[in-house]
């Protein structure tokens, strides 16, 4: 190729990404499971999906050894021998024979990404240690539609380096919407089986919604969310007998060896389906909140009370999902955590400062007397309004509150 393809070329890829940026500013990014049906794959695939996470983790831990002495970009992609060491620490070499090229690449730019974010936080004073090396990768970069991974229908897949279909579940659930484009995906190694995590786009709908009215809620220890309307949430999921049998079986086994392991992978599969119940929870909690026409909430220091005397019910509570996920949300308005939600008297304006965690009921001297969490959710949406100057509101001691604006799920994928 000459030079002047070269640059034509370079210029055509170049105004077809910015093309693509300023598409998606007006789309909506959404990623969808699916999950791989084992019982449909034959022997070969089995083998074949079981050996990419194994060569992706030798890959992974060769080119961070490689990136101690020298510059990781120099490291050379296209090898088919990797170094390393067994579980007796002797060394050994391995033979790259299913991972395919792109996905070796996706490896190689996890580590890129991993110590370009580092050397950010060293720049900014923060105390940083080094990559780890890796006894499980879980996690491998699909980088292109068509190309890695392609959908011949609704129930089958293609991966690189498979020559067979693969049979999925699960795309019923967006294979129907009108206008959605897939970019890049994730395959997944799950303890409870192989996932394929699709990232989509979609038009943003022009349909006004008819939204209830706006809602105050206010998280809590006894109760974990309370609103303004008077309904309250009360969610401690506690560890499963199955868990707690899974540790002692693992505290019995001899370490580095095969049942060892075994009893750690039921294990994991036993905290994944504690961690899907609690995300389905919070995911249905914040549908129902989000169906409000605004949402006031107050920053409250969630992992200070999984410190303190609370931590058990914390940990097993979601009050840490729930607020996460709203705070990305741009309908929702937080207030600063040193607001008085609860020491203030809508009637008369005053702050009760004796007000203790045993007294579940408000009650001030000019006669007004409420439950104590619905009258701090009324008052989440009384003082933002109270206080609002212009488009970012003031509280009490005239600190912004602060609107966060949705999280581009694109990023953590492609990263």
């Amino acid at each position: 190729m000459i030079e002047e393809e070269r640059i034509a070329k370079n210029n055509r890829i170049r105004e077809q990404c910015r093309l693509t940026r300023e598409k998606r500013k007006h789309q909506i990014c959404r990623v969808y499971r699916v999950k791989i049906d084992f019982s449909h794959l034959n022997e070969a695939q089995r083998v074949h999906l079981k050996m990419l996470f194994v060569e992706a983790k030798w890959l992974y831990n060769d080119a961070l050894t490689f990136s101690h002495e020298h510059d990781i970009n120099e490291y050379d992609t296209a090898t088919h021998t990797v170094h390393g060491l067994d579980k007796d620490k002797l060394p050994v070499t391995h033979e790259i024979e299913y991972l395919a090229s792109q996905m070796k690449q996706s490896v190689i730019q996890g580590i890129k990404h991993s110590l370009k974010g580092l050397a950010v936080l060293k720049k900014h004073n923060h105390t940083v240690g080094n990559l780890r090396y890796k006894s499980d990768y879980v996690s491998i970069n699909l980088q292109q539609h068509y190309v890695t991974y392609r959908f011949y229908d609704m129930n089958h897949i293609g991966l690189q380096g498979f020559r067979e279909r693969i049979r999925i579940k699960g795309a019923n659930q967006f294979w129907n919407i009108p206008g959605i484009e897939l970019a890049n995906a994730k395959l997944l190694n799950l303890p409870d089986g192989y996932y394929l995590a699709v990232t989509t786009y979609q038009n943003k709908g022009g349909e006004t919604r008819k939204y209830k009215p706006e809602i105050g809620i206010d998280m809590g220890i006894k109760t974990t969310i309370t609103t303004s309307e008077g309904k309250k949430y009360k969610v401690l999921i506690e560890e499963s007998e199955r868990i707690k049998k899974c540790q002692r079986l693992i505290a019995r086994r001899q370490k580095c060896s095969s049942n060892r392991y075994k009893a750690r992978k039921l294990l994991q599969k036993a905290y994944q389906k504690l961690s899907s119940r609690k995300r389905d929870i919070a995911n249905k909690i914040v549908h129902e909140l989000l169906e409000h026409e605004h949402v006031y909430m107050q920053d409250e220091n969630i992992s200070g009370w999984h410190k303190g005397l609370f931590g058990r019910t914390v940990q097993h509570s979601v009050l840490g999902l729930v607020k996460s996920k709203l705070m990305k949300h741009e309908r929702v308005t937080v207030l600063s955590s040193k607001e008085p939600t609860t020491k203030y008297c809508p009637c008369c304006g005053k702050l009760k400062k004796d007000i203790t965690l045993e007294d579940r009921v408000y009650e001030c001297t000019c006669g007004y007397k409420e439950d104590r969490d619905i009258h701090a959710a009324r008052n989440m949406i009384l003082l933002a309004k109270k206080h609002t100057c212009g488009t970012q509101g003031i509280n009490a001691f005239g600190e912004k509150i602060r609107r966060p604006k949705p999280k581009d799920l694109s990023r953590n994928l492609v990263e």
